[in-house]
């Protein structure tokens, strides 16, 4: 048999571990069911982003009863939308209005994978490149500028980058990962000048004098004209001759 005392201590474990269950529950939602919080898009006018987070940030600040808004995200990767996370659609209108720049409807229940690529840290080594301005964020070197001399190769697990730092009087080359590299400038491509051309005025005059030659024609239209005259010879030759056939073939028939 089981004592009563002992009895009581077991009820109040299982009460405890069921508000456990619950505070959980009221979190993450339970399974199959409607999740506590819902993410919701607004759209808006791009390049307004930000400034629309100022407003809403000073209406927080204003209101008696703030709205229960659990996050915002804006991202450059997602112009024109400022996302929200909010378990109801009532508190997203109420953040939301009268706000300028706000363009469209709410768009509620998005799905978190479709904003996977802005939500994940990015390795800076996937957009970074031989000539690009860098910045170091931490260590020995930290707020100095870079500029990168090499990108680890493609088949290389490592991420380290080779820079040259711009504002010591002696050039210093260092490898450092690209986790303390922060982006400040892509490189810019330099057009290569056209060399010019510069001509003598000998030359110039010889090239005009080319130029406005008539030698040549002259010279094809000789050519022409005699090929033009042994055709017509070759031409009456074979008239000559043909008429002579004629002749003798008629002059058989002098008794018809």
């Amino acid at each position: 048999m089981v004592d009563k005392e002992e009895q009581v201590e077991i009820n109040e474990e299982e009460d405890k571990e069921l508000d456990d269950i619950i505070i959980v529950s009221e979190i993450d939602g339970d399974i199959g069911s409607e999740p506590a919080t819902t993410l919701f898009a607004v759209r808006t006018t791009i390049n307004q982003e930000s400034n629309i987070l100022r407003q809403i940030f000073y209406r927080f600040k204003i209101l008696d009863s703030v709205p229960d808004i659990r996050a915002m995200l804006v991202s450059p990767l997602l112009p024109g939308y400022v996302f929200f996370e909010a378990p109801q659609k009532r508190s997203v209108q109420i953040a939301v209005q009268g706000i300028p720049h706000i363009k469209g409807r709410i768009v509620q229940n998005i799905n978190l994978t479709e904003l996977k690529h802005v939500l994940l840290p990015r390795s800076v080594t996937e957009y970074l490149e031989s000539g690009d301005t860098v910045e170091i964020i931490s260590g020995v070197f930290e707020g100095s500028r870079a500029i990168v001399m090499r990108m680890p190769h493609d088949t290389s697990s490592s991420e380290e980058v080779v820079v040259r730092l711009l504002q010591e009087e002696t050039p210093i080359t260092i490898k450092i990962h690209g986790d303390y590299l922060k982006l400040v400038e892509k490189k810019k491509l330099v057009e290569e000048p056209i060399p010019e051309i510069k001509l003598s005025d000998e030359e110039v005059a010889a090239d005009l004098d080319k130029a406005i030659s008539f030698d040549d024609d002259y010279d094809d239209y000789e050519e022409e004209a005699a090929e033009g005259v042994k055709a017509e010879k070759s031409e009456v030759l074979y008239d000559d001759d043909e008429e002579a056939e004629d002749d003798d073939e008629w002059a058989k028939f002098d008794g018809f």
